[in-house]
């Protein structure tokens, strides 16, 4: 059995005497400065959650000519909205075990060829289930961006670095997205095929980037190729730094043994939190426009653009509150806040425009904020021989929610109004706050694999 990451806090400096024990006289790569070869891991991972980001925020400004032109149904609208996330949900649950049992490096590399002829393809949308079926397959690229981008940089990345640069992830997701926006309002509605197309430039480019990247050195280790695993990290880390030392046993895993072997806590805890984040976070900025209209708020490039710098200053913010709290501190409080902040908007019908206002861009603050934690928390739940595996059970975990609620968020703010759809999503951060307080388990201060 092995030994699992357990729940609850742990002091700082607590690794210390759980760490593995690595060869004397020589250092663990985990206090291992930056170098190089990270920096490039975490521009290739980056690259990949930008896509991320701008693949899901590009179809917001395509949504609208497409229906005019397809002749969309307000059901078509949300499914096509929805189908790249059900896409991540599927991959979530294979292409991470896929990782897991034979490398990193290789579905790494083939994800982004994918990206490329995908995102073509949607310059030859004749129709509805086109467009999805486009959609669909984008999203299960995506997928594998969460499942392997994230645990190939959680193992690459010193410990000292893993809030910063994991937590980056989320900052170039909102990069992308925002990107996508910005393009949106410049391109002609006439070229919407065009506009969906454009995420193969940043495909290629990445693409070309991750030619360059060697396989996971801890990968090789918890496959028994510890030779190659060492030169790997002699000739980038330097000769001084060793992995931690792993069982002489390689054991090959199953499915089952993923369930089997981690605490179900752990496992049903890695995709709930991020379930409950993302759920009302695509839902309202995938239809932005009309939630802002039944806000009352001023809606025009102005309004939409200082939205959209809110949520980079919330990225900030999230890294800066990964570097200072703990894991557990962080997802309890900025849920709980989150909560506060629906229940108000949905709850107080008449406020004055401007508390609207304030109060709304205080909530995008914080969601964007909470987001950073996605990428860091489950790659430091899961050991090596698991990691990509739980990072992407997680990943379609959490768009359960995001699909159902982006594609549920049109239906409700139609039949219903922006209040109750507003008190509806504050279900999902309230859920997440209960299992946080309960269940959240607290990993900033250990190694990857203890």
């Amino acid at each position: 059995m092995t030994q699992q990451k357990g729940i609850g806090p742990v002091a700082p400096g607590a690794a210390d005497s759980t760490s593995s024990s690595v060869v004397v006289g020589r250092t663990s790569v985990d206090e291992a400065p930056l170098n190089k070869l990270v920096i490039l891991v975490a521009i290739a991972a980056f690259g990949g959650i930008f896509i991320d980001g701008y693949i899901l925020g590009v179809i917001g400004g395509a949504v609208e000519p497409a229906a005019a032109e397809l002749g969309l149904t307000t059901v078509g609208q949300g499914l096509i909205a929805a189908s790249a996330l059900i896409g991540i949900f599927i991959s979530g649950l294979f292409f991470g075990r896929i990782a897991d049992r034979y490398g990193r490096k290789r579905v790494f590399f083939w994800n982004l060829v994918g990206f490329f002829v995908v995102s073509l393809a949607q310059l030859f949308v004749v129709g509805t289930w086109d467009l999805v079926a486009m959609r669909l397959l984008l999203g299960l690229l995506i997928g594998v961006e969460y499942a392997v981008g994230t645990s190939l940089l959680a193992e690459f990345t010193p410990r000292r670095h893993r809030s910063v640069l994991l937590g980056s992830i989320a900052a170039f997701w909102f990069i992308g997205f925002i990107a996508a926006f910005v393009v949106a309002h410049l391109w002609s509605p006439d070229s919407w095929r065009l506009l969906l197309a454009s995420s193969a430039i940043p495909a290629l480019i990445v693409l070309l980037l991750r030619m360059a990247l060697p396989e996971s050195p801890r990968w090789l280790q918890s496959q028994g190729r510890t030779a190659e695993a060492q030169k790997i990290v002699s000739e980038n880390y330097g000769p001084q730094y060793v992995l931690p030392s792993a069982p002489t046993e390689v054991v090959r895993t199953r499915l089952r043994d993923f369930f089997r072997e981690n605490d179900w806590r752990t496992v049903t805890y890695a995709g709930l939190f991020w379930f409950c984040q993302v759920g009302p976070l695509f839902a309202i900025f995938t239809f932005i426009v009309p939630v802002l209209d039944e806000l009352g708020l001023n809606n025009g490039f102005s309004t939409d653009l200082f939205m959209n710098g809110l949520q980079l200053l919330g990225a900030g913010l999230g890294l800066w509150l990964l570097w200072r709290l703990p894991r557990r501190t962080f997802v309890i409080w900025t849920f709980a806040i989150m909560v506060i902040l629906l229940v108000f908007l949905g709850g107080w019908s008449g406020q004055p425009a401007m508390l609207t206002f304030i109060v709304f861009g205080a909530f995008v603050l914080i969601i964007t904020a909470s987001n950073s934690v996605q990428y860091v928390y489950p790659p430091e739940m899961f050991e090596t021989r698991f990691r990509s595996t739980g990072v992407g059970y997680a990943a379609a975990f959490s768009r359960i929610g995001a699909a159902g609620a982006t594609y549920l968020f049109p239906l409700t703010l139609e039949h219903l109004g922006v209040s109750s759809t507003l008190l509806i999503a504050a279900i999902f951060p309230a859920v997440g706050f209960v299992a946080s307080v309960f269940w959240a388990p607290e990993t900033k201060y250990q190694s990857l694999d203890v």
